[in-house]
């Protein structure tokens, strides 16, 4: 990720930082106007849109792409301040790492959520080669922090009210030129049902929950594309 979009989305996607973002209050709009929330390379603010930092560019038509091409998906884990701790130790809090194989896990899992929304039900046709009808699609899951270690010490089962936050950040692209479309921003905590019970740490479950909330954003891409698609004015 380059500098600009790091900086962009610390500030931006904090926004959310509790990982749940209030329902927008009425259909998203393009901001307009001297006062309009304008990005370095030309994307307006969508007011009430459906994650809390979205931005298209003012002229956009989708229109014209029935096939996407798919990044592979970038991982970045946000730095604790006294260093990231390896999975499986025992200790206080702090944000656990990854082994390589479950991070490459999280990309897969993310890609199949993806293609699954957008090819469903005779949708958008996936290429591996630009075209002027691909739309390019750059995703990557950022400030990730792991609450619990990943690997279980022993035979102690571990339960937590949070495996913790990721925030995804999606960019569409013209696939030929290059062209940034839209940037959307949301950050989220997997966990489900925190409010009524602990969760137990299992990779049964946690695999569950994490893939729940990829397709939630999936299928999120999908409904605002079609949307668009069908003259509703915005994709986000």
């Amino acid at each position: 990720m380059n500098s600009f979009r790091r900086v962009f989305f610390t500030v931006g996607v904090m926004v959310a930082a509790t990982g749940c973002a209030s329902a927008p209050a009425g259909p998203p709009t393009l901001q307009t106007g001297p006062d309009a929330e304008v990005t370095i390379d030309g994307l307006v603010r969508i007011d009430n849109a459906a994650v809390p930092v979205a931005y298209r560019k003012p002229d956009l038509d989708l229109t014209p792409y029935k096939r996407f091409m798919l990044d592979p998906v970038e991982i970045a884990f946000q730095k604790d301040p006294g260093g990231r701790t390896q999975s499986g130790l025992a200790g206080g809090p702090g944000n656990f790492a990854l082994s390589p194989a479950q991070v490459e896990a999280l990309r897969t899992l993310f890609r199949e959520s993806v293609v699954e929304a957008l090819t469903r039900d005779d949708g958008y046709e996936l290429t591996d080669q630009p075209g002027p009808d691909v739309l390019r699609i750059t995703a990557s899951l950022v400030d990730l922090v792991v609450n619990v270690p990943t690997e279980r010490a022993g035979r102690q089962n571990v339960y937590t009210r949070s495996y913790g936050l990721v925030s995804s950040i999606l960019e569409l692209r013209d696939s030929e030129s290059g062209e940034i479309l839209v940037r959307a921003g949301d950050r989220r905590d997997p966990t489900r049902n925190t409010d009524v019970r602990l969760a137990e740490v299992n990779p049964v479950y946690v695999r569950a929950d994490v893939k729940r909330l990829f397709d939630y954003w999936a299928n999120l891409l999908r409904e605002r594309l079609d949307a668009f698609a069908g003259g509703e004015g915005s994709p986000s």
